[in-house]
């Protein structure tokens, strides 16, 4: 019997600190371990967001935490369990050198777990950077992962804990905080059964006109194929609103040498397989007739799918009204200044600008590549401290 494709409903953001343990958690959680990329392994961080599907199950039998599981025996009484749905996971990387792409993986999440090492001071730069990045993009349903509580003595852990419940104070961020050793598994049903409480799945409004966003772009064409077997370029995302379905005529933005360019939906597929249609929550890939040199490296990151004439054009220029970190963020007030480079992130777009004017709250910049936005998205704004890029306000557009 052919078994059937489902699409995940929903995606759960792993953010922190570098090197706290999110793509272990991811592991513990999916059975898959998102750092592939060669520069990944050799250098043992997340550079590229990372992603994995998983199906969480609950046995009717068992009580409490001890209920939820990814496995569709129970592992304590080996009773058949009830599956509740699919979810997929977003693996954001915690260097201070790759915020940008964290920004750009907030921009699908519906929720998130912010992991938080046991066996260092709470809160790092990055820890405190990911949950603002969540507010700008209003995400609100949050849990924290205490990790890596087997490095620690009990002393050391409740110390860590009470850390984190100051910090959670000081943000004025709601969230249950579980300690956990993913290495060994330990207390992920406590995790599951809170994501199960804390992170619904988003509602579908199948009137409303199709939207995705691009995080990723790829050529699955293998070397050496022959050109009667090429295929299109691939674009992987998430479906913020409506639904997409197989056939479909969409519409790109920038597009194609920043001209909108129309597309057609060869075909959609999830990580477990192909689907006919895909719907917001989880993440899809649809494979086009574009040219897949194109697409290759993550070139189209960034850009923006939907139905014919209800996505923005591309622009160049734009205009926002400021809205500041102050000390949320760093010890000092990063203000911008007339003439300088910063970093902005639209959606799953990364771009960098001049500011050319400021008129009281008001900014204007000059993009070095265009983007699509619409008025009063969120733009996350980062600007130069030193030697680093600090994320120090969002703009809503004019």
């Amino acid at each position: 019997m052919k078994k059937e494709i489902s699409q995940a409903e929903v995606n759960i953001g792993l953010i922190g600190h570098v090197d706290h343990g999110k793509t272990s958690i991811t592991k513990a959680l999916s059975g898959k371990w998102t750092d592939t990329h060669s520069e990944e392994l050799k250098r043992g961080i997340s550079i590229r967001l990372g992603y994995a599907d998983t199906t969480f199950y609950k046995c009717p039998a068992c009580k409490g935490a001890e209920a939820y599981s990814t496995k569709e025996t129970c592992p304590n009484c080996g009773k058949k369990t009830k599956k509740l749905r699919k979810v997929s996971f977003v693996d954001a990387p915690g260097h201070e050198t790759l915020m940008t792409t964290m920004l750009s993986g907030a921009a699908l999440m519906h929720g998130a777990i912010l992991v938080i090492a046991a066996n260092e001071f709470c809160p790092q730069p990055r820890t405190k950077e990911h949950l603002m990045a969540l507010k700008i993009g209003g995400i609100k349903n949050i849990i924290v992962a205490q990790n890596k509580i087997d490095l620690v003595d009990k002393k050391k852990a409740v110390e860590n804990y009470k850390q984190i419940e100051k910090f959670l104070k000081e943000m004025d961020c709601k969230a249950e905080i579980i300690p956990t050793a993913a290495h060994f598994g330990t207390n992920m049903d406590l995790l599951i059964e809170a994501i199960e409480k804390t992170i619904p799945s988003p509602k579908l409004d199948s009137k409303k006109p199709a939207k995705m966003y691009v995080a990723r772009s790829f050529d699955i064409n293998r070397p050496g194929i022959k050109p009667k077997e090429l295929v299109g370029g691939v674009l992987g995302g998430t479906i913020i609103q409506g639904k997409i379905k197989e056939g479909d005529e969409l519409e790109l933005s920038p597009g194609i040498n920043n001209q909108k360019t129309k597309i057609k939906v060869i075909e959609l597929s999830t990580e477990g397989g192909k689907i006919k249609e895909a719907i917001p929550g989880g993440l899809i890939s649809i494979k086009t007739l574009i040219d897949a040199n194109l697409t290759k490296n993550d070139q189209m990151k960034g850009h923006i799918i939907g139905k014919p004439g209800s996505i923005p054009d591309s622009t160049s220029n734009i205009k926002m009204k400021i809205n500041y970190f102050k000390r949320e963020i760093t010890d000092k007030k990063l203000d911008l200044r007339k003439g300088e480079t910063i970093v902005l992130s639209a959606g799953t777009a990364t771009t960098i600008g001049d500011v050319i004017s400021m008129k009281k709250e008001v900014i204007e910049v000059a993009l070095k590549v265009p983007i699509a936005v619409e008025k009063k998205q969120k733009i996350a704004v980062s600007k130069k401290d030193g030697i680093r890029w600090r994320l120090i306000a969002y703009g809503e557009i004019e």
